[in-house]
Parts: structure tokens; sequence; C-alpha cells
């Protein structure tokens, strides 16, 4: 099963897997990581470096993060120099939920595949799609 990681600022990460498994049920395999006020980043840098290795059972690990360029997404990054594992960034639920229900069926590039269209596909305009039925 591909292991998963969130990293984010505050308990963004956490609230975010709480609401996923309210839909789907309990997850296991799965980690979060916050950064907050007065946080070490180097001590996140380390943090994600021992996640990333307890997650991987030999599918793969494959990380989110909430904001491109923000300290959590820096840190991943910094550790994608001497760690194999995937990353996407701007994690909303839709995303999550995707990678949480096909990650023992899907391959990791699929399932990278998979969660970034449905990441996408979950930011509507419900103004737009409620004139469009009149």
């Amino acid at each position: 099963m591909i292991g998963i990681l969130i990293v984010t600022h505050g308990n963004f990460g956490t609230e975010l897997l709480k609401s996923a498994e309210l839909i789907i049920g309990k997850q296991d395999n799965v980690k979060t990581l916050g950064l907050n006020h007065g946080d070490n980043v180097d001590e996140l840098y380390d943090r994600v470096s021992e996640a990333i290795k307890e997650l991987d059972s030999g599918d793969g690990v494959l990380v989110f993060t909430d904001l491109f360029g923000g300290s959590p997404s820096n840190v991943v990054a910094r550790n994608m120099e001497h760690l194999n594992f995937y990353s996407l960034t701007g994690v909303n639920l839709p995303m999550l939920i995707e990678a949480l229900s096909n990650r023992k069926c899907f391959s990791i590039d699929k399932l990278i595949t998979s969660s970034y269209k449905a990441g996408y596909e979950g930011i509507r305009n419900i103004r737009e799609i409620l004139s469009c039925n009149k």
C-alpha cells in the first residue's frame, strides 16, 4: 500500500485527514505533520524524513503539502535530495480522498495523476453551475 504523508502549516493536515476519515473511514499507513508558529524548520525536515521512511512499505510514498513555496513544501522538497518519494502541493479534500481510496490498487504514477485531477476538478464555481441549470 502506498504511504501518505500530509505536511502543512498548523493543524490543517490533521483536520483534513479527520474529515477524509469521516467520509471514507479510518486509514492506516498515513501521517500528518504540521508547522506551527515558532517551530524549528530543521526539526520539521528531520520529522518529514523519518515519516517518509516509516511509511514506505515498498509501494512508495505520496506526500501532500498545502502551499507551494511555503516552509512545509520547501522542507519536503529538500528531502527529495536523498529520499525517493513523490509530492503534490495544494492539497484539498477531494485530492486526499482520491489518494486514500485508491492507494491499494493504483501504481504510484496513476495515483498521482488521479489525485491531481480530483483536486483540480474538486474546485467548482457553484453559482456558475446553478445558473447553467436554469
